[in-house]
């Protein structure tokens, strides 16, 4: 009984979420699947996509490493970027006019909040291998984007901009069997697609698969459009049945057996009758009753036991190395979410972060081309460039900028850098300036107390020091029980 007109008319600013979410009788993420592992290396190595993508989302929300290797990458980029205008030959920004039009534009990205927007992207971008969107409103106040269902579109062509164009399958409102809830789907998604349904059904159209126009259609396919992080799933399974094994080893370790031996007399006769046994076992067992981990045995014979049995050692470290088999598949450092030591953790994260600017340069240029539809004219373009910061290099990549900006780089990117955006850091600055007055209540040491600084020679940086001297720090590392970062 939602009314979902009334809810969109109501949040018509709000991103919407994926379509399913105005479905009562799919709210959930439905039943997960046990596969075995010769069928998750079949799915693979040789299943369709609509198979691996299914096989992905299954492990995303069942599987712990999976999910945490995914969120680890879609949320690695702090998705910080700078917008430049771009004034055509004569024109001179410092016009008012022109500079209008910059600060309208600047006033958009930053309330579009696009951090949240691109983590969402990224993250099914990463499940399914593609991230597939649609415009429902743009204007030059607000943004409103419309996941679509990844298993009913596919992309094989790009327009003259180099956006990848998604083609949909209209069948997909058929999936949803009662007509009102069908209609009220309907109703959110674009007139486009909702009217090439109709024609569809009323049979004025062939064919159920419609070019979503490249103006509302939002593509981001992560290489070949496969879940990349796939071939890590064998691994996991690995591991999950190595711990079980070691815990049935475990329980078999834990659990003994008492055996009560009846001893003969020289001439062969026993010493207790079988009815005074039967009594002696019965009173063992009834004081080890509460002990559940232990039997009791009584005989006349003598009894031996061979237990096949690992050392824990060998057991553990035949553990450590599957879990460290999990993080090589997706190309990771396991030092990321357990840090033991140095020695390779900034060069994997380096690794990472290039991998994911592959994905942040497709978001850059969706969202270069959406300001110039809205605000470049004959006067004035734009370029949005996201920057390689991440959670892990952004006090590196501040230095660096600050360095950079003491030879008159710009002074946009250290502030890009720590958080605030590039309309905020000219806020800032008139607050402190301006209204607060700090640059003459909050005065500087003097030059010579602050040119005073301990001696000896700069820290290197991890990529730059001798495999033995991080091989010696790490070694303190672990005997102190923690990391240096």
């Amino acid at each position: 009984n939602f009314d979902l007109a009334s809810f969109k008319r109501a949040n018509s600013g709000m991103i919407a979420t994926n379509s399913d979410a105005y479905k009562k009788w799919n709210r959930g993420v439905g039943k997960l699947k046990d596969y075995s592992l010769q069928e998750v290396e079949k799915i693979i190595n040789s299943g369709s996509l609509l198979e691996q993508q299914k096989l992905s989302r299954n492990y995303f929300y069942k599987d712990g490493f999976y999910k945490r290797l995914i969120i680890h990458y879609a949320t690695l980029l702090k998705y910080a970027g700078i917008l430049i205008p771009n004034p055509s030959f004569g024109k001179d920004l410092s016009t008012s006019h022109i500079q209008k039009k910059y600060f309208n534009a600047v006033d958009f990205v930053d309330r579009i909040n696009l951090p949240i927007i691109l983590t969402n992207c990224a993250q099914r971008a990463l499940v399914d291998g593609c991230y597939y969107g649609v415009i429902q409103e743009v204007n030059k106040n607000e943004l409103v984007i419309l996941d679509l269902p990844s298993n009913w579109c596919c992309t094989r062509f790009k327009d003259a901009l180099g956006n990848d164009i998604i083609e949909f399958d209209l069948s997909y409102f058929n999936t949803i069997f009662d007509e009102n809830e069908r209609r009220d789907v309907l109703s959110v998604y674009p007139q486009v697609i909702s009217s090439a349904y109709r024609k569809w059904m009323k049979g004025k159209s062939t064919s159920n698969w419609i070019f979503i126009p490249s103006d509302i259609g939002i593509c981001f396919p992560f290489f070949d459009s496969r879940p990349i992080l796939l071939p890590t799933i064998p691994a996991t399974i690995r591991y999950d049945e190595s711990v079980g094994i070691e815990q049935k080893r475990d329980l078999e370790e834990i659990k003994k057996i008492i055996v009560q031996k009846i001893p003969h007399l020289n001439d062969g006769r026993l010493l207790f009758e079988p009815d005074e046994a039967a009594e002696m076992h019965a009173g063992a067992v009834g004081m080890l009753r509460e002990n559940e981990n232990i039997s009791v045995l009584t005989t006349y014979a003598d009894v031996d036991s061979i237990v096949s049995k690992t050392s824990s050692e060998s057991a553990n470290n035949g553990l450590d190395r599957m879990l460290q088999n999990v993080y090589n598949e997706a190309g990771t450092s396991s030092q990321i979410f357990a840090s033991t030591g140095s020695s390779t953790l900034e060069t994997s994260l380096d690794n990472d972060t290039a991998m994911m600017m592959i994905l942040a340069n497709k978001f850059s240029l969706f969202i270069t081309n959406l300001v110039n539809r809205l605000f470049a004219n004959s006067n004035i373009s734009f370029k949005y460039t996201i920057l390689p910061i991440t959670y892990y290099n952004d006090d590196k990549y501040v230095d660096s900028a600050f360095k950079l900006a003491g030879s008159g780089y710009s002074f946009l990117l250290p502030s890009i850098a720590m958080g605030i955006s590039q309309k905020e850091l000219g806020n800032v600055k008139d607050l402190e300036n301006n209204v607060l007055k700090l640059g003459e209540k909050l005065i500087p040491l003097v030059s010579s107390y602050t040119q005073a600084g301990e001696g000896g020679r700069p820290t290197k940086e991890q990529q730059e020091k001798a495999p033995k001297t991080i091989q010696n720090e790490t070694s303190k590392d672990n005997q102190t029980g923690g990391a240096s970062n």
